[in-house]
């Protein structure tokens, strides 16, 4: 029943398109003694983080494979564009929840109408015609894809965050795009909001 609450209240948050500047500059990044090997060194771009729904946001520095955007397709829902460019993906990890969802951020140079959130550099959305376009090379110049979501119910990270577990980093050190292994230290080190 506690998972249904949760799928209902990820599902519900989703339906609106939101405008903010604070999303892409507010990370949650693990700490050196966290101790869920799931989230050892993890980044993550926060959806959203309240007493009343609890907390939601995407794993952006663990790659789980890269494959061919054809594969992409084969192993989805989807059937591929007629025409579609040979290029390798790389997909992600997007947190424990719901791993058969794809979640894209991508670059404003492609302009998503049906976003979760977006700001004036980055676009959340789960639309599907990002991928189409992508086969395409219509899509945008940079983008994550990423499998699943982490979602935490209410007054759970913050518990997690007063044990120690997570800091909150202002991110304006590394590029969004730049998520190799790098950036988990490079953010760590870096001064707390």
């Amino acid at each position: 029943m506690r998972f249904l609450f949760l799928f209902l209240i990820l599902f519900f948050s989703f339906q609106q398109n939101a405008l903010s500047e604070s999303i892409f500059t507010e990370l949650l990044v693990a700490k050196p003694s966290m101790q869920d090997p799931r989230f050892k060194e993890t980044v993550i771009v926060m959806l959203y983080h309240n007493q009343e729904e609890g907390a939601a946001g995407l794993v952006i520095n663990k790659p789980i494979d890269t494959l061919s955007i054809r594969e992409l397709f084969n192993s989805s829902s989807l059937s591929p564009p007629e025409k579609i460019v040979e290029k390798e993906i790389t997909v992600y990890w997007g947190g424990p929840v719901d791993p058969q969802h794809i979640f894209f951020i991508h670059s404003s140079d492609y302009k998503s109408s049906d976003f979760i959130s977006s700001n004036n550099d980055f676009t959340i959305t789960r639309e599907p015609k990002v991928l189409f376009d992508i086969a395409k090379n219509k899509g945008p110049k940079e983008y994550i894809i990423l499998l699943g979501i982490a979602v935490w119910e209410s007054g759970q990270l913050d518990s997690e965050m007063m044990r120690g577990d997570w800091d909150k980093k202002l991110n304006n050190y590394t590029p969004l795009f730049d998520n190799g292994k790098e950036m988990w230290s490079h953010l760590i080190s870096s001064r707390d909001i």
